[in-house]
């Protein structure tokens, strides 16, 4: 099963990721050497909203960005990549109104609506919106909730949203530490909980903290909750969503412990494997298992 990025600002232009194509061209191929297979290119509504750019531009620029990926002049061992399209709404009290409208464009076509909370607090009208999305049959994914501050405080807030059926996607620059430490321990409270369904990258440009690389928040993953859990994070869940099918995480009530030697600095003092050494294998094992997988 392909590695899915369902949150990516990779089109050239429009929004505040890239500028040009060749840009765009470079984030895809590094997500490509990464091993992610599909990102779902997903402009901010807003920003279009205020260049007065249609929704029809989201689907030429991908299919312009898809048909420069299969050109002739990439060798022919360079890793594949599809870019499919999406669109990423703010949590504002007028979204369930503009569904009807042609400017929204729904993840890969599907019923799933990627939709942003602000980070500084939480508007009194969320489970109105949420509720009234839900009843014209649609699907909220939140995107990255770990930096709202009142999500970092309450996770059970966030379980409630999840509880009435919306998806949560985490960011992996939080997995990474990249957006704070706030943001960090609450995306690895999620993990564990079960509460995150997907990890994106939010991907702006090739540098951190919002680049198109994967890898390492998967190893993060992997560590937190196991790699089967990782597979489904980063695999089998983002792509039952481009397929139109909501994925289910069980609540966990307490951390896995399985993995927890690997986080305990006594076992650093007393064994004789360097962590270098530790990190290597864990990366040999990984790549392993996602080939037996895929296989």
């Amino acid at each position: 099963m392909p590695r899915v990025d369902l949150h990516a600002h990779i089109l050239p232009g429009l929004d505040d990721g890239p500028v040009t194509l060749e840009e765009s061209l470079a984030m895809a191929r590094m997500a490509a050497r990464d091993g992610t297979d599909i990102i779902v290119a997903t402009p901010h509504y807003r920003d279009m909203e205020l260049e007065h750019q249609s929704a029809s531009i989201v689907r030429e620029l991908a299919d312009t960005l898809n048909a420069a990926l299969r050109s002739d002049t990439l060798p022919i061992s360079a890793p594949s990549v599809s870019i499919l399209t999406g669109m990423i709404h703010r949590l504002d009290k007028s979204l369930p109104d503009l569904i009807d409208s042609e400017s929204v464009i729904m993840l890969n076509q599907t019923r799933f609506l990627l939709v942003e909370p602000p980070f500084s607090r939480l508007p009194s009208y969320v489970d109105e919106v949420i509720g009234r999305l839900l009843t014209q049959r649609l699907v909220p994914v939140i995107a990255h909730p770990e930096r709202n501050v009142v999500f970092q405080r309450n996770p059970r807030r966030l379980q409630q949203l999840v509880d009435q059926g919306v998806i949560v996607q985490v960011a992996s620059g939080s997995l990474n530490g990249q957006n704070g430490g706030d943001a960090r321990r609450a995306a690895e409270r999620y993990i564990r909980s079960g509460i995150a369904h997907v990890v994106s990258s939010e991907m702006h440009s090739e540098r951190a903290p919002r680049s198109p690389q994967l890898s390492q928040a998967f190893e993060i993953v992997t560590d937190l909750v196991g790699y089967p859990e990782a597979i489904d994070i980063f695999e089998t869940n983002p792509y039952m969503i481009l397929d139109g099918r909501s994925p289910q995480r069980e609540r966990v009530s307490q951390p896995r412990l399985k993995r927890s030697w690997m986080r305990t600095s006594t076992i650093e003092i007393n064994n004789p494997i360097s962590e270098r050494t530790r990190r290597s294998w864990k990366r040999t094992f990984g790549r392993v298992m996602r080939r037996t997988t895929r296989g």
